[in-house]
């Protein structure tokens, strides 16, 4: 199935969106934050998923090929432009699958949009958390030099990459191919890389807690959700979507064992089973 892509404009920013495939429901697919993009992410499972359905994967704000903004990357900006994303393809209501910055942002959707989602998948998230891990250090961290500068000073060194990619993203090591580490470090050495993601986390991230409270209302998530996790997640620790699971109404939880924080990238087979496995259970 080949993938196709357009432009559209939402609140006067240019999208960049990647599309797919046929049906009478559509897939919406949000990458996550650092130097991620829609085919970074998702490209492997696009493919598959576009076989039953129509799948549409945009670029978000900051990222891949859509507008770079001069104000704030913040959660409710982005929220607006998927909400805007929606409603120019005419697809309502979506099945609304997002990683990691893409997860806290479906959440959101549902939350502001439901009648726009239906159904929610959100793949190790932003979000199900009243803190991240050592909070404290990280709400410093976010505003420190190092974090402004950190893709300059480590994009040069291809090495630096990998042990990035097998630390944070990827246990199999086989998974992370010469092909990747070149897409990833030329993403890193672009102009202002990293100013979307560091304005998300200076937005988001107080010093105690976060500013949008996904966690508070998580029990206010009115349509069937499948929370997908990477059981050796470090970034979201299983034991947030384990609770969170438990948090949201009509909500299953799959453990993807093994995988890290990019299980869709790692493991898109089964990544694609059990979302297809899910939307059936739906009578979709």
């Amino acid at each position: 199935m080949d993938i196709n892509s357009t432009k559209i404009v939402v609140n006067e920013v240019n999208i960049h969106c990647y599309h797919a495939g046929k049906g009478s429901d559509t897939i919406l697919l949000l990458h996550g934050a650092g130097v991620d993009s829609a085919m970074m992410s998702w490209k492997e499972v696009m493919r598959q998923l576009s076989m039953e359905y129509q799948v549409i994967a945009p670029d978000l704000p900051g990222y891949g090929g859509s507008d770079r903004i001069n104000g704030e990357y913040s959660l409710e900006f982005y929220t607006e432009i998927v909400k805007g994303i929606i409603e120019a393809f005419k697809c309502d209501p979506v099945i609304l699958v997002g990683l990691s910055l893409g997860g806290g942002i479906s959440l959101n959707m549902a939350l502001k949009h439901p009648e726009l989602i239906k159904l929610l998948i959100p793949v190790d998230s932003w979000g199900i958390f009243r803190k991240l891990p050592f909070h404290r250090l990280t709400y410093w961290y976010t505003r420190s030099k190092f974090n402004d500068n950190l893709y300059n000073w480590t994009g040069k060194y291809r090495s630096f990459i990998r042990w990035t990619l097998q630390n944070s993203l990827i246990s199999d090591k086989s998974i992370i191919t010469d092909t990747l580490v070149d897409e990833v470090q030329k993403s890193m050495l672009e102009h202002e890389a990293g100013k979307p993601f560091i304005s998300f986390q200076r937005s988001e991230i107080t010093p105690n807690g976060l500013k949008t409270d996904l966690y508070s209302r998580l029990n206010e998530i009115t349509m069937p959700t499948l929370l997908i996790h990477g059981s050796k997640d470090k970034a979201v620790p299983i034991k947030d979507a384990i609770v969170a699971s438990k948090i949201i109404p009509n909500c299953r939880l799959h453990i993807m064992v093994g995988c890290k924080h990019w299980p869709q990238k790692e493991r898109p087979d089964e990544f694609v089973r059990v979302v297809n496995d899910f939307i059936s259970s739906n009578y979709i």
